[in-house]
């Protein structure tokens, strides 16, 4: 069977993590590659053997060999390029989040139609291990009926020396590019896709953010507390995000920031113990019931195993083997959410997610 072919636009530092899921693939070949800095594609072409490169995302985009791309940039190109790879017949695998507004949501869900070809919203932590496992229990009812969730969030440094990257992290912190708060809208695109993910729509949010100086003069979104109902059985979620350079955080893909979760069952309780980094040292996840405490320790852990599922999710939904994890329109939701909450901080208000169109 032929290789499905892919194009990266955009090689930047995640895209390290997004090749895990390429190397050494049997069903998919990284084709080409595509990125403005012209040392930065020479050493990426190099390093991964791919076949050809681009400085321009048109010129990968008019490749007729072409069947797939990834959008790995700046968020405030997403829109653009995505509905020019539909235009140009390629699949789209789209990083988070989907587009900075609603109306680039609909142009891209309306493109992809109009092509015939997948919009799928790249969201790796829906496909890290234990978040999957936690999941699968969540639904076979082993803590009972969904009550709610509880999601920690820790930004720490990997050291007294360490600093945050400046060209990984540069444009997160531009309104124009990075669409948002770093916290609330680009991470957490991650963590409030994982939200829906377990117990569906939310009704209503309310949120306090405090926007604390940090290094190179950006504005970090944190610390902050979010509180949500969801549309259906009265169920609730909070999400609190701190950041301390003075929190030491074991991680292994250079990126000092983990998260745990804890699901509340009406009979006991999922805890999910690390995602990003290694900050806990205990099983990936532990349930309690009925006075008993069950670990489970032979998950798969490495936060790199959730892109490596991710890019395979992409291949069986191009092939039609499976309905796609977080499609087009699950993305546009994740995407009003967090507007919501932005507004709701911004406001100090409730605010429902179905407001911001």
């Amino acid at each position: 069977m032929e290789k499905l072919r892919v194009g990266f636009i955009g090689t930047g530092n995640v895209t390290d993590m997004h090749y895990l899921g390429y190397k050494d693939n049997p069903a998919i070949e990284l084709y080409s590659i595509c990125d403005t800095d012209p040392e930065l594609l020479q050493r990426r072409s190099e390093e991964w053997g791919v076949k050809r490169a681009y400085l321009d995302y048109r010129d990968l985009l008019a490749d007729p060999d072409l069947d797939a791309v990834e959008i790995i940039t700046p968020h405030h190109l997403h829109a653009e390029i995505g509905i020019a790879a539909f235009e140009a017949g390629k699949h789209v695998s789209m990083q988070k989040p989907m587009a900075l507004t609603v109306g680039e949501c609909d142009a891209l869900i309306a493109a992809a139609k109009a092509s015939g070809k997948i919009l799928r919203n790249f969201e790796n932590f829906r496909h890290y291990p234990p978040i999957a496992k936690a999941k699968e229990l969540w639904e076979s009812g082993a803590v009972g009926d969904p009550v709610s969730i509880r999601m920690k969030v820790v930004l720490g440094s990997e050291g007294d020396d360490w600093e945050v990257p400046y060209r990984r992290w540069e444009w997160r912190f531009d309104p124009k590019r990075g669409g948002g708060g770093r916290i609330m809208f680009d991470y957490g695109s991650h963590l409030f896709a994982i939200a829906l993910m377990f117990m569906g729509d939310v009704d209503r949010v309310y949120a306090w953010i405090t926007h604390t100086p940090i290094q190179h003069d950006w504005l970090i979104d944190c610390p902050a507390m979010v509180m949500w109902q969801y549309k259906k059985g009265g169920h609730y979620g909070v999400l609190e995000a701190v950041q301390s350079d003075d929190i030491l955080i074991p991680t292994k893909y250079g990126r000092p920031e983990d998260e745990w979760i804890e699901l509340t069952g009406s009979k006991g309780f999922i805890w999910i113990n690390r995602c990003s980094s290694e900050l806990l040292d205990r099983p990936p996840v532990v349930m309690y019931r009925d006075g008993v405490t069950t670990e489970f320790s032979d998950i798969d852990s490495d936060w790199g195993t959730s892109f490596i599922d991710g890019v395979n999710d992409f291949i069986a939904g191009i092939a039609g083997q499976n309905e796609l994890h977080l499609t087009g329109e699950e993305g546009k939701k994740v995407v009003q959410l967090c507007r919501a909450v932005e507004l709701s901080a911004a406001e100090r208000r409730e605010v429902r997610p179905d407001e911001i169109t």
